[in-house]
């Protein structure tokens, strides 16, 4: 009679783990992933970042100090074209991002990806002058019913269909739903940056733990199933998880 050793149970119990969490996930593809681990590197699609107006890369974070104003704030860019409206056109897209913002100045953009006029532009307001509240630029402006505590690290993700229907989570819980836009194609890429922002407004104040573009649009079980796992680990896709699977069992066979 063979057994199971410590080591086996607690590979077969990571398979388990991997396999629900991944099978409650919808048919979405990591396409760009800054991990901010000491270097911009994209460690999903190979688009290196850059910084500029005064932004620093730190062995965890993206730092922005707020510094700075409009399209040359500090920020990250990108040593290639995103093109979220070209690239993301038919599938979709997702952004998702742990972030922090230490009381970053009025109409800061965490992101932007796009131009100031309302119809091409896909960004992230901090807070409006207006409401007080952060929102989404996204063919006009739309507000969340609150800002997200200061000085705090929050999860956020904003998926878009490609027809533009948009929904967004914050820290796991559903923020704004079904909300209607015009096309993921209509985004152009005329300013496209971590941190600054294509109107003339100041630069992020805060931090950027961990920032993923996806191709595909996030559920809320996609979203539940990341924030549980955190910014230093991705759900594996359907094929990664068959072949850790298959490698695993042979390896067990093995040890029998």
């Amino acid at each position: 009679m063979s057994y199971l050793t410590l080591d086996m149970k607690k590979a077969l119990l990571t398979i388990i783990a991997i396999g629900m969490a991944a099978s409650t996930a919808s048919a979405v593809t990591l396409a760009h992933r800054y991990s901010f681990s000491g270097n911009l590197s994209d460690s999903a699609g190979g688009n290196t970042g850059v910084l500029q107006g005064g932004a620093t890369v730190n062995a965890t974070h993206l730092v922005l100090p707020g510094s700075g104003s409009g399209a040359t704030a500090n920020a990250m860019t990108f040593t290639n074209t995103v093109g979220i409206g070209a690239n993301f056109s038919a599938s979709g897209v997702t952004v998702e991002t742990w972030y922090t913002d230490n009381n970053s100045g009025t109409w800061s953009k965490l992101f932007t990806f796009g131009t100031s006029a309302a119809g091409p532009e896909f960004a992230f307001t901090n807070v409006r002058a207006n409401t007080g509240f952060a929102g989404l630029d996204r063919n006009g402006n739309t507000d969340l019913p609150f800002r997200p505590a200061i000085g705090v690290e929050h999860h956020l993700v904003i998926a878009l269909a490609a027809d533009g229907t948009m929904n967004l989570w914050l820290d796991g819980s559903s923020v704004l739903s079904g909300i209607a836009t015009n096309a993921v194609s209509n985004i152009v890429s005329t300013h496209e940056a971590i941190g600054a922002t294509a109107w003339g407004d100041p630069g992020h104040n805060g931090t950027v733990n961990e920032f993923r573009i996806w191709s595909g649009e996030f559920t809320q079980a996609d979203v539940s199933a990341s924030m549980a796992l955190g910014p230093d680990v991705v759900v594996p896709e359907p094929a990664s998880i068959s072949l850790f699977g298959l490698c695993t069992l042979l390896l067990l066979r093995r040890r029998r």
